[in-house]
């Protein structure tokens, strides 16, 4: 079928290393590729640069040492309403290279459609170091420090990717855009051992619009805060961990008034934005990236977002079902949580109640690295999402054909891509989004997207 969607996330630099018309050739020919998520712009070397734990058996085995930001040329004219005007990616590898200008004749060429991606993700790591001006917009942790990420609420960022959209329908031949949701709020980031954002004045502003009390919701968080921190020094409470947790959230209200504060904020973004693209023509498509976190492992998150949501925000979604890293990542979750507020078992102990909760059946704690999840996640979680959205919207399902499982874990097959593949359809995909990065995937585990197609008649 031609209409088909099978679509691949890729970064500027392998059209350096490798050359535009030959990746693209590769692409149709191997994979029956007809659909790019470039990472037009991007700080992430995960979403843009080449591999980061191994290099695969194309492109230059060696780092990029990506600095990151748009690899295309911006028009000034469209960034009137924003102090952020400097944002071109200096890297010296990509220097002269424009994605629209130099990919999007070529893929038109070949009946390819182009979406920029942007992932709003939850690293913070992840640091624009060289980029003018972006302390202004990055939010403030419970001590009134600065953290890494910018704040939904702050209206210099907002006003800065709006600008970017309009640039990108208004200068180029695009058919949509994708928007990657792997952002988090103040408690689940606390959990996962990171700082607690955000409490800058926007977000003042809009507590104060809300009547919450900000510095009873700042005190509610630090105590929490100190919690964690005596957990993973190996203090056991008295009444247990997780009795002893739902006890400081009892005691602190305020907590959920601005968890619902920063989700509002996250939300609405993506809301703006499927109106902003639809403003620039009806034609043009909203795609939305749904992490992993999101589908498969946090029932907190799960929670959070509401799939009903979708169909007024989203023309088509990708969730994340990278089945074979699962495993090793819903382990180290699981042992992450552990030393926290799940310390009143093992994480062994934890994993078929979680299991129960989310719906999911898979390898044992101990098997879960070396086995992933089984292909069955894919069919499973596709048909949900499906059936959850009352089949308003499409969904392509995110295929890891090269992404990392971390130490100990399993590594992607060609078997394993075209398990996923046909776990896709047989959920009921509209098609398939080819993942994380071409920068880190074999060529046989490319290739056999294309060979699961072909024997599925596609």
């Amino acid at each position: 079928m031609p209409d088909t969607f099978v679509g691949i996330q890729i970064g500027a630099i392998s059209f350096v290393d490798e050359g535009v018309e030959q990746v693209l050739d590769l692409l149709q020919e191997i994979a029956k590729v007809n659909a790019l998520l470039i990472s037009a712009l991007t700080w992430s070397r995960g979403n843009a640069g080449r591999a980061t734990e191994g290099y695969p058996d194309h492109g230059h085995a060696e780092p990029d040492n990506l600095q990151g930001g748009a690899f295309w040329e911006p028009d000034s004219k469209y960034y009137s309403g924003t102090f952020i005007k400097d944002f071109k990616a200096p890297d010296p590898l990509l220097k002269g290279f424009d994605t629209f200008r130099d990919v999007i004749p070529a893929a038109k060429k070949r009946g390819m459609k182009v979406y920029p991606y942007y992932c709003e993700t939850a690293n913070t790591t992840i640091r624009s170091l060289w980029q003018p001006g972006w302390h202004h917009i990055l939010e403030i942790d419970s001590y009134g420090r600065k953290g890494t990420r910018p704040c939904l609420n702050n209206p210099d960022y907002r006003a800065f990717k709006f600008s970017v959209i309009e640039d990108w329908f208004k200068n180029h031949d695009l058919s949509g855009f994708l928007w990657g949701i792997e952002r988090q709020g103040p408690l689940m980031n606390m959990l996962g051992g990171d700082v607690c954002t955000c409490f800058c004045r926007h977000c003042r502003t809009v507590a104060a619009q809300r009547n919450i009390d900000a510095e009873a919701a700042i005190r509610g968080y630090q105590a929490v805060e100190k919690f964690l921190q005596e957990c993973r020094a190996g203090k056991k409470p008295l009444d247990g961990y997780f009795i002893t947790f739902l006890r400081l959230l009892l005691h602190h209200p305020e907590i959920f008034l601005w968890e619902k504060l920063w989700l509002d904020a996250h939300k609405s973004m993506y809301h703006e934005i499927h109106g902003l693209v639809k403003f620039f023509g009806a034609k043009y498509e909203m795609g939305l990236g749904l992490w992993q976190e999101i589908n498969t492992f946090n029932p907190y998150l799960r929670a959070q977002h509401d799939y009903q949501d979708y169909p007024s925000s989203a023309d088509w979604i990708k969730p994340v079902l990278y089945h074979v890293p699962a495993g090793a990542r819903f382990r180290r979750y699981l042992e992450g949580w552990h030393k926290t507020i799940l310390g009143d078992a093992s994480p062994a102990e934890w994993v078929e109640g979680f299991f129960k909760i989310l719906g999911r059946t898979e390898a044992n704690y101990n098997d879960l690295p070396t086995q992933g999840f089984s292909a069955d996640y894919v069919r499973q979680e596709t048909k949900r999402l499906i059936d959850a959205t009352s089949g308003k919207v499409k969904i392509y399902p995110g295929i890891g054909v090269g992404v990392p499982s971390g130490p100990g874990g399993k590594f992607i097959a060609p078997a394993d891509v075209k398990a996923s593949v046909r776990a896709s359809f047989e959920g009921g995909a509209s098609g398939v989004l080819i993942s994380r990065n071409y920068s880190e995937a074999m060529l046989e585990n490319v290739a056999a997207v294309g060979e699961a197609l072909r024997e599925l008649g596609y």
